[in-house]
């Protein structure tokens, strides 16, 4: 992360306008990098599935130790038109969210914001 934390809510990661797209039965990183979680005393992850997506998608939230995978820490499926919001204690030094479509469901459209707060 670049730019000074300040202390409150910072916004760490969200999906480009368009969100992203999830062809039926693929798996994509919805983040782009590993988001660094360190500084931070919670982190609030908000995810969607959008109302246009023809199916339901998975999604889960993997804390990373060095760029490595280390544990899933939390599993969320949404079906169209679902929002889901949660709060977690900063779980380590990064996490990354990765987004599954299921088989046969058509292209789906996700939208991912983590943000971090820091007294």
């Amino acid at each position: 992360m670049s730019q000074r934390i300040k202390f409150g809510n910072n916004l760490l990661f969200v999906t480009e306008p368009g969100g992203k797209t999830i062809r039926a039965g693929k798996t994509i990183s919805a983040t782009t990098e590993t988001i660094s979680v360190q500084p931070f005393y919670t982190i609030r992850l908000f995810i969607g599935n959008r109302v246009v997506s023809e199916g339901a998608v998975t999604f889960k939230l993997i804390m990373k130790i060095d760029q490595v995978s280390f544990l899933v820490l939390d599993t969320v499926t949404l079906f169209p038109g679902e929002q889901y919001t949660k709060t977690y204690d900063a779980p380590g030094l990064g996490i990354a969210i990765k987004a599954e479509s299921e088989s046969g469901s058509g292209i789906n459209a996700v939208d991912v914001a983590v943000f971090g707060y820091k007294f």
